[in-house]
Order: structure tokens, then sequence, then C-alpha cells
């Protein structure tokens, strides 16, 4: 394969991912009567017959959550909580239900992830597998004359072979601003306006591992169907030029664990 074919293969299914992935996500964002800001991602889960809004618990730490449903123009509700954590440093996550109230406030396109797509746990078949996350970027949100533009992006990425990592809880891939390339449907306004130098705003992501390398060698024709949820973006580390990503199969036992020992999310 050339490099040519390669570049065309991620921008495809970059572009897949990118309209597949949409109604799943929310930006999640800080407002009060002087300001907005946004402070992280998220995510709508079906999990145990509920529907859930996932994100990193630093990032709700950051104040009052608004959230918006795909679809739903300028209506930003604020999530009433409460909020369910850990409390541990190594499990930044945070959940909060869903009900049917807060759901069908408003009309959108929103969908919840079913839970059956968050994969057992993370390991691709192959290490060049293709990672995708969709997130939202505090550099390319804007808010005016009562506004707010949060302009989600999404990415295609590779893991990162880190041989003996000393966090096994934990994968990278890999995130450079200098080496990023717009998809090949991105249109000329997208590619005027988003920037990619800081990634501040994408934690709270869910990653996945879109499954295509694997569809491809097993003779399958690979939709975004096939991806399945590997992770949790938690921080960039500017250091090692990734993105930190909570495996899935830390997530799912936390979640698990808490639907047989802790009490339901629920909100009003």
């Amino acid at each position: 394969m050339t490099p040519t074919e390669w570049a065309k293969i991620c921008s495809d299914v970059a572009d897949a991912m990118t309209a597949h992935t949409r109604p799943f996500a929310t930006p999640l964002l800080f407002s009060s009567d002087t300001e907005v800001n946004l402070v992280g991602s998220g995510s709508f889960v079906m999990f145990e017959g509920r529907r859930i809004l996932l994100t990193c618990e630093h990032v709700r730490a950051k104040g009052g959550v608004d959230y918006l449903l795909d679809g739903s123009g300028d209506d930003v509700p604020k999530h009433p909580g409460p909020w369910e954590e850990d409390g541990r440093p190594s499990f930044d996550v945070a959940i909060a239900g869903m009900s049917d109230p807060l759901w069908n406030a408003t009309r959108h396109n929103a969908i919840p992830v079913p839970y059956e797509r968050f994969a057992p746990k993370h390991q691709p078949v192959q290490k060049e597998e293709l990672m995708f996350f969709r997130g939202f970027a505090g550099e390319n949100a804007r808010y005016a004359f009562g506004v707010h533009e949060a302009n989600g992006t999404g990415y295609c990425s590779q893991e990162k072979q880190v041989p003996d990592a000393p966090d096994p809880s934990i994968f990278e891939i890999f995130w450079e601003p200098q080496g990023t390339k717009f998809a090949a449907r991105a249109i000329d306004e997208a590619r005027r306006a988003i920037k990619f130098d800081d990634p501040g705003g994408f934690s709270g992501s869910l990653v996945w591992n879109t499954r295509y390398l694997e569809c491809q060698n097993s003779g399958l024709e690979w939709t975004p169907d096939y991806a399945v949820v590997t992770g949790l973006l938690r921080r960039w580390d500017t250091k090692t030029k990734t993105l930190i990503v909570w495996r899935v199969e830390n997530l799912r036992a936390w979640l698990e664990d808490g639907a047989v020992n802790r009490p339901s999310p629920q909100s009003s």
C-alpha cells in the first residue's frame, strides 16, 4: 500500500466515523450570567436500560455542566444532576442519568451509544489499526451574541506502542498537531476555521476501535457499524505527543460494579 492509498483510507474512515458518531457526542459547557466556556466532551450511552451522560470526573468538576443534543439548535440545557463519581484519581469518570423529560424536552437527532458496542477489552487485532474519537476542543469553541458554537471534530489516529508500559490501565494514541490533515469531505469553512494546536476539551470523548483493518483482513466490507468503543479519552501528554486513554475494560468494570453496588444515576 502506498502512502497516498493509506492517506485516502484514513480520510474515508474519518469522514464515515465523524458522521456516524455525531449523534452520540456532546460538548459540555459551563455557563454563568457573564460567560460560557467549553469544559470538555461527553457521550450519551444506553446502559442497563437507562440513558446516561458519560464524561471524565475532572470535566464535571469544572462546574455546572450544560450539554447539547445533536440537532437541537441553540437550546443548551443545564444538567440538573446528580452526578455519580468515584473520587479516586485512577477512576477519572463521571456519569449522570438522562431521564425521559430531559431527553424529550426538545427535538433533536441525538442517539445513545448501545452498551453492546463497548468492546469487552481494548484489544485491536493489529497494532496499526485505526482509532477514532470525536470531541470538542476549546480552541474551536466560540460564544457571541448569545450563540455558542462548539464545533466538534473527529480524528483518526493510531495507538502508540509502548513496551513495558508503566500503567496497564491506559493506552496512548498519537496526537501531533503539525501532522494533522483534513479529511477529503471537510468543507472549506472548516478548513479555514478549525485549529489543531491544543486538544484541551477532548477529555471525556469516547475512543473507538474502527476495526477497519480487521474487517479488511477478514474479507468484510467495512462500515462504521463494525466500530466498537475501546476507551475514554482523559488528557494530552505534551511530552509524548499522545492522548491518554483509559482502557474500556476498566470503564466497563466501573460501570458494571456501580450498576450492582451503587444506586442507579437518576435525574429529573
